[in-house]
């Protein structure tokens, strides 16, 4: 599958709160990649083929990576367990009871693309102003 980043470049307000709060800033933002993250492998979940249910049961969201000054999480399918998840996420030939498909994870990520930096700006902020008044 295929690896996918964007940059958030948010509002002066977003920067401005980030520098502010530099002990736990990038807590706060692993936190915010983490919870869109999870929306887009919930949304996932109910589109990936079922046969045996290995392939749902492999899906996960990791706990933010936070490495080089930048945070990110992986949302996945596979491993031992359903070692065949990239056939099946991308042979598009493939029948598959609806309402599952190929590009089960794909789909969705492309679907909350156009308004992820809003939501990350959003969640940031709230996270922050949550931690200031702590």
């Amino acid at each position: 599958m295929a690896d996918y980043s964007f940059t958030l470049d948010g509002g002066d307000e977003l920067l401005n709160m980030l520098k502010t709060v530099p002990p736990y800033a990038a807590q706060v933002v692993g936190q915010a990649i983490l919870e869109e993250a999870t929306n887009i492998f919930n949304k996932s979940q109910s589109w990936v083929p079922v046969d045996t249910g290995a392939l749902r049961g492999s899906g996960g969201v990791s706990a933010p990576i936070y490495s080089g000054g930048g945070v990110a999480v992986d949302v996945f399918y596979g491993g031992p367990a359903a070692s065949y998840a990239l056939i099946v996420h991308e042979i598009q030939e493939y029948y598959h009871n609806p309402p599952t498909q190929a590009k089960y994870l794909e789909q969705p990520f492309m679907e909350a693309l156009p308004n992820i930096q809003k939501n990350m700006a959003s969640r940031i902020i709230s996270l922050i102003q949550q931690k200031a008044g702590q």
